[in-house]
């Protein structure tokens, strides 16, 4: 079976009608006259969970609706009850079907809750009240399920607030609503705690009712005087507040709800207990639904309650459904990828874009490392004129950036190192001060190592440089693209070749590219505080590989540096690098906008030059500084293709042994275009996002285990569009393991959220969460918040059921084949094509 996302409908060809037989009169009720009327009550059996937190000793009510929308207090159709000290309650009553009703939870003077923030029991306020819809689904006799939060308080007063009160329309558009905001419908998901949640809906639920705690705890809403209880209080009726049927967004420019209820979310994220037990990716659809700033109008609800035929009228929704998937996916998407023949609208952007970089050198690892080392080169000058350094020789990076076929040992080649030379040739090094005229550095981009008898010979692809200072306080730099041999027998060291790899049709090296670099020092042989470069450079190699790619690159960049001790560097970067061809045309560019920045950390060396973390056991020198942090703004384009976003790389980590650092955040957010002429094609803008979590008790010198191991979060949040098609905005997230092993992937996660938008309006909003089991298979569930309909399947079923409101079962798919046959007998296929 192919499908994407469990995607599609054949097409509306495929509907089954279903034909009415002939004779007979009918009365206006579609009944044979003197048939009675169908009866439409139901005896409900209601239970749930009140929380925020568990709420102990609270009394509960159930109301009926009034003509006029408002809810009739002065009767509770069931006798009060009151919750338990888990806050759960039962109660029964006689009600209408598709009509409905509203749960009322009022405290008293004994009502307390558990704190999720403090984890304390705390008194709730005299009037503190939350309220939550039910709408019994059919006759005689009905078991429901009805949580009492925070969140199915927002959905009973969208539905208030709104024309007409709360009527049966309102109410189930205001569960869609606040269903399509948080990815599940708060009314029918167990409210717990995070320690106790179990499932994805269980999870978000309990980390949404700790952020609303964490509001009261901080006061970001405002809610900041009176008892615990109080702000508590606060807070709920401003969320409640803030909620409409008719759009996502809490509150408005002015008190923008979402943002600060999207704060306290990341906040809770962010507490190592919540971490233990929730995997952030969970919420990633919930966070990025917070952060609407546009297209926030909710979408409709297409079933319309209380129709004649329920059934039929999910069924109806359901092909519809379908039908827009295979519609929004087959126009986007289409199999083979991004090629020359394909027929998706996507896919032929994206076809456009590869095109347009394919063999394209992007320029930013020249820029990183030529200007690196020539910074490296000036600093050493400079230190070691003032006597702050007494080696005329250092290296800095780690050499797990110089690629190589694995021959050299992983770190053993540092990407920039730098020479101190009495003579312009570099030949003869500097002893002292006084003779410390010349700088040689080395931006080394790839290196092997051949072993012959006692002799090691190391080959390192590189961009040499000379720098020579002038009197003005600038330096002039010659640089040539190199393949420079070192030879090693026991502890002596000869550099045996050093070839200039550009030349010309007779075979003679080019003449060596130039430049000035000038610096501004923070005294006579002080630190640098700023610089500019401004010049050309060699040709790049290509990107993991030894090939020149190109001619020469044209630079002009200048930032800022702040030292606040030995290794620790802050610098920020601005200007441009472009790749340009032996005639003379540009084929890449990247600009680096202002607010880009640049960070060192210190870092020790041991006994084969590798970067160690500080006070190791294997450090054996100290004083080095490796870069930990990066945050790029950046435009990278050909004549053709452009993507434009900030890279940004944070949060450096060393493992438990202290021998390997990585960035444990890691943000990339953007956009590509095509480009012809002035139109620009905008067809992908998003934000990714990657987390690695447990690192520092991860050992990298040992095999990786299931305890031994470190989690990673990736999450991508954007749209993707093409002319003449819909906005499909997607929001994913995904959690696993970094295991060697497929049982260690147990527990993986993903969740998807995407909406089509259709003149800024979403049509559908469509979530599918995929669990990895014991079995190594997913269990997946597919919902759609407008229509309420829900597929629930395991990757070893041969059927799922389709399900409206979660209860009623109108359909079931076949996943071999693909086909979906519903309870009316007619059936369609999820089959895509892709």
């Amino acid at each position: 079976m192919r499908m994407t996302l469990l995607a599609a409908m054949a097409s509306a060809g495929l509907l089954v009608a279903c034909g009415g037989g002939s004779g007979g009169d009918s009365t206006t009720d579609g009944g044979s006259p003197g048939t009675p009327p169908v009866s439409t009550s139901a005896t409900v059996a209601l239970s749930g969970t009140a929380a925020k937190g568990l709420m102990a000793g609270a009394d509960v009510f159930v109301y009926a609706v009034k003509a006029d929308g408002t809810l009739d207090t002065s009767t509770s159709l069931a006798p009060p009850t009151v919750t338990g000290a888990d806050g759960k309650y039962s109660l029964s009553f006689t009600g209408t079907k598709d009509q409905p009703y509203v749960v009322v939870v009022k405290a008293n003077a004994n009502t307390t809750h558990l704190d999720e923030v403090t984890g304390q029991s705390q008194a709730l306020p005299a009037g503190f009240t939350m309220r939550s819809l039910v709408v019994p689904s059919a006759t005689g006799n009905v078991t429901t399920t009805a949580s009492v939060t925070p969140f199915s308080e927002m959905a009973v007063a969208a539905a208030a607030k709104s024309t007409g009160g709360v009527t049966a329309a309102n109410a189930a558009q205001a569960i869609s609503t606040v269903t399509q905001l948080l990815g599940f419908n708060p009314t029918a998901v167990a409210a717990t705690t995070v320690g106790a949640a179990s499932g994805a809906d269980e999870q978000k639920l309990a980390v949404m009712l700790t952020a609303v705690s964490q509001l009261a705890n901080s006061g970001d809403l405002g809610c900041n005087t009176g008892s615990a209880g109080d702000k508590t209080k606060c807070v709920v009726e401003a969320l409640a507040a803030a909620t409409t049927k008719d759009s996502i967004k809490l509150g408005d420019n002015a008190n923008d709800v979402s943002a600060k209820l999207s704060t306290a979310v990341t906040t809770v994220l962010n507490d190592d207990a919540v971490r233990a037990k929730v995997d952030a990716s969970v919420l990633t659809a919930v966070v990025a639904n917070l952060g609407c700033t546009t297209n926030c109008t909710a979408a409709a609800v297409g079933t319309n309650p209380g129709a004649p035929s329920a059934t039929a009228t999910a069924i109806a929704a359901a092909k519809l459904l379908f039908a827009e998937i295979k519609s929004d996916w087959s126009a986007m998407f289409s199999h083979g990828g991004a090629t020359a023949v394909a027929g998706g609208a996507l896919n032929q952007e994206a076809f456009k874009f590869k095109t347009a970089v394919t063999g394209v050198q992007i320029p930013a690892e020249t820029m990183a490392k030529d200007l690196g080392a020539m910074l490296l080169g000036v600093d050493l000058y400079n230190d070691y004129k003032a006597g702050r350094a007494t080696s005329p020789s250092r290296g800095r990076g780690d050499g797990s950036l110089v690629k190589g076929d694995g021959s050299v040992p992983d770190a053993q080649i540092s990407p920039a190192g730098c020479t101190l030379y009495q003579d312009s040739a570099n030949t003869v090094t500097a002893t002292s001060p006084s003779n410390a005229n010349f700088i040689g550095c080395s931006a080394r981009y790839y290196a092997t190592r051949t072993v012959s008898g006692a002799t090691t010979n190391t080959t390192e692809w590189r961009h040499g440089f000379t720098l020579t200072p002038a009197a003005d306080g600038s330096f002039d730099y010659a640089s040539r693209a190199r393949r420079r041999v070192n030879s090693c027998t026991g502890n002596t060291c000869t550099f045996t070749s050093n070839v200039a790899l550009q030349v010309d049709a007779g075979g003679t090296a080019i003449a060596a590219f130039t430049g000035k670099l000038t610096p501004t020092l923070s005294a006579a042989n002080g630190d640098i505080t700023a610089f500019t470069l401004v010049g050309e450079l060699p040709a790049a190699f290509e990107s993991g590989g030894n090939t020149l790619v190109g001619y020469k690159h044209t630079i002009d960049v200048s930032g800022t540096q702040v030292v606040a001790g030995v290794g620790q560097v802050t610098s920020t970067l601005q200007g441009s690098l472009s790749a340009v061809d032996s005639a003379g045309t540009t084929t890449a560019k990247v600009t680096i906008k202002p607010g880009s920045t640049l960070g060192t950390s210190p870092a020790a060396f041991d006994a084969n030059g590798d970067n160690v973390a500080p006070g190791s056991a294997t450090a054996v020198s100290t004083g080095g500084g490796m870069l930990t942090s990066v945050v790029l703004d950046i435009v990278f384009g050909t004549p053709t293709a452009e993507f434009e976003g900030v890279l940004s790389l944070t949060d450096t980590t060393w493992d438990k042994s202290g021998t390997v650092s990585i960035p444990t955040r890691a943000t990339l957010s953007g956009a590509l275009r095509n480009l012809a002429g002035d139109v620009r094609t905008e067809f992908l803008k998003g934000v990714f996002s990657g987390t690695v979590t447990g690192y520092a008790a991860f050992d990298a010198t040992q095999a990786r285990t299931a305890a031994n191991t470190f989690t990673v979060g990736a999450s991508f949040v954007g749209t993707v569009t093409a002319a003449g098609r819909p906005t499909l905005e997607f929001s994913l997230g995904s959690t696993w393991t970094d295991a060697d092993s497929a049982a260690d992937l147990a527990g993986a996660h993903m969740t998807l959220q995407y909406r089509t938008l259709v003149g800024g309006v979403p049509r559908m909003v469509v979530a599918l969460t995929a669990d990895r089991n014991a079995q190594g298979t997913y269990d997946l569930q597919l919902t759609e918040a407008a229509s309420n309909l829900s597929l629930r399947w395991s990757g070893e079923a041969a059927t799922a059921d389709l399900f409206v409101a979660g209860t009623t079962k109108i359909g079931t798919l076949v996943t071999g084949s693909g086909l979906l046959t519903f309870s009316d007998a007619s059936f369609i296929s999820l089959d895509v094509g892709l």
